[in-house]
């Protein structure tokens, strides 16, 4: 069970990621106002990135339990946990840039956890292929 429980856990962020970016996040902004929208995604996305994050480090430290044959797989998971830390730590400054009106700084800040999340999405399939491998 614990060899297979990162491929699990990578499933699992891929799920969650496609879940939330796919179905949650635009039937909120479809459904709830501006003011609603921004105090639901302000809750919602730091949990994601602690969540995929929390998930991505259990799975480097169960790699590394294992047989050494799994660092690509590891790589990938500690390359997944710093970018979904990197995006959490830098979900404040999203939010001031937001409320302070600066568009360009909200724009390359968003655009560069969303790029991270694509990123992470992307690592966790290439996780799943390497495991496939062994």
């Amino acid at each position: 069970m614990l060899k297979k429980l990162p491929l699990i856990l990578s499933s699992m962020i891929i799920a969650i990621i496609l879940f939330q970016s796919a179905l949650i996040a635009p039937a909120i902004n479809e459904l709830l106002n501006e003011q609603e929208t921004a105090v639901l995604l302000r809750f919602i996305w730091p949990k994601f990135f602690i969540l995929i994050a929390f998930l991505s480090a259990l799975s480097v430290v169960i790699l590394m339990m294992q047989k050494p044959n799994s660092s690509k797989r590891r790589y990938l998971m500690i390359s997944s946990l710093v970018i979904m830390l990197l995006s959490y730590l830098i979900t404040p400054s999203i939010n001031e840039a937001k409320d302070t009106g600066n568009e360009q700084l909200w724009t390359i800040l968003h655009i560069a956890t969303v790029s991270g999340t694509v990123v992470v999405l992307v690592l966790n399939f290439l996780g799943l292929k390497a495991g496939e491998e062994r």
